[in-house]
């Protein structure tokens, strides 16, 4: 059964409204029924020679029903793949830049056009930032007043990591980026130090539409990555799980998205080294040893996008999607976990602010009142148990127009959600 728009739903109550104050009748089963108030409809019979009156009760016309089909495209077999339908892009105009290069990229195909129009050409820009971070940016070439704030994202909306003094060709710089057009436009970010594959498009195509983007990036087998919050999942995310950024007013879905929308992922990964020669082996499997030795290498990935998105963790890759922006990669190289979180928070997107004082008292906090009533009883039955409370968190906006007395001693009230 469809889901209905808040259009179709409208007309349904309008619909309803329209029949509860209108006047109809049925022959076949002799009834008649009269005009009744505007919220409910009237109608009489006569049984066993006594005349009654009844109300209706309203029916929803099947017409209410007619809507889009919602399934999410990663639940519907039937759904277009667009790996397999877009032609992706060749990149041309290569130029290095102070700390990096910029080209411009070309669909190499006809557009399949397959969940919006795609764009023909795009801008490509990557920038070595810092010493630990690297920056992949590809938003469509012709931005003007009329388009420019469908694909980019503000700075005083979400932070954006600003450009280090580090240069490209210093020895600190651990972090390589190298493009190929064959078959189509790729490009992969390496480890110098280890030459380790951090992130890699290819064996897949880039598309772009003015309302659906993808990419995928290959990833070794089973691997460990951690993030993508906020939802109530396992630490280790799994090769089987889909990640969606939309942030939700809901406390406590199992795998759904809830509150946060933390669109990042730390990726852990282990080598056996080889004692004698140095060399590095990536471990894949759980068949370790005690006497060994390991080391584990991390790096992060950060998406800057605010757009509704979703991450497909599949067994060979990760799959981007999002409805909107632009792709706006950071990659972080670590190289060990702390290492990770740290770039991630001091370059990217900052430290989370101070706890304010009002805090650090005591609230109460629930779902459902129903009236200013409601919560007037829980704050007195506070005070008559002679419990602290210096804020109530309520989630009613009326509660709010400056009915304030009853409850003086209360220190703040607060929406919550």
């Amino acid at each position: 059964m469809a889901r209905l728009t808040w259009t179709q739903a409208w007309l349904a109550l309008t619909t309803l409204a329209s029949a509860q104050s209108s006047t109809s009748s049925n022959a076949a089963d002799g009834l008649s029924a009269t005009a009744g108030t505007p919220t409910a409809t009237y109608a009489t019979a006569t049984v066993g020679g006594t005349q009654t009156t009844y109300s209706v009760a309203f029916t929803v016309p099947a017409a209410a029903d007619i809507g889009p089909n919602i399934l999410p495209n990663v639940k519907d077999p039937n759904a277009k793949q667009a790996q397999n339908l877009c032609p992706g892009y060749k990149a041309s105009n290569a130029q290095r830049t102070e700390n990096g290069l910029t080209a411009t990229l070309h669909l190499a195909g006809a557009a399949c056009n397959v969940y919006g129009t795609d764009i023909d050409t795009l801008s490509l820009v990557v920038d070595v930032q810092t010493a630990h971070r690297l920056r992949i940016s590809i938003q469509p070439a012709y931005l003007d007043s009329s388009n420019a704030s469908q694909y980019i994202l503000p700075d005083n909306l979400v932070h954006l990591p600003e450009q280090g003094v580090v240069q490209p060709d210093t020895q600190d710089v651990d972090l390589q980026f190298s493009w190929t057009n064959e078959p189509t436009f790729a490009f992969a970010v390496l480890r110098k130090s280890t030459g380790d594959v951090l992130f890699d498009t290819t064996g897949s195509v880039l598309v772009y539409e003015n309302q659906f983007i993808e990419f995928v990036s290959q990833l070794p087998e089973n691997y460990n990555l951690y993030g993508m919050g906020e939802r109530i999942h396992d630490l280790r995310l799994g090769n089987n799980f889909t990640a969606t950024f939309y942030a939700a007013d809901a406390g406590d879905p199992i795998d759904g998205n809830i509150y946060g929308n933390h669109p990042f992922y730390l990726d852990t990964r282990y080598f056996e080294v080889n004692a004698s020669t140095g060399e590095r082996t990536l471990v894949t499997t759980q068949n370790t040893t005690a006497d060994a030795n390991y080391e584990s290498w991390s790096h992060g990935v950060y998406m800057r996008n605010s757009h509704g998105m979703e991450a497909l963790m599949l067994p060979t890759n990760i799959t981007w999607r999002t409805i909107g922006g632009s792709i706006d990669l950071y990659v972080f190289d670590g190289p060990t976990q702390d290492a990770v979180t740290k770039q991630y928070q001091f370059g990217a997107i900052g430290l989370p602010a101070m706890q304010q004082y009002f805090t650090f008292g005591f609230h109460q906090c629930r779902w459902g009142y129903k009236n200013w009533t409601m919560l007037e009883d829980v704050v007195n039955t506070y005070r008559a148990f002679n419990i602290p409370l210096e804020t109530v968190w309520t989630d009613i906006d009326y509660m709010f127009q400056y009915r304030v007395s009853g409850i003086s001693d209360v220190g703040s009230i607060r929406l919550r959600g």
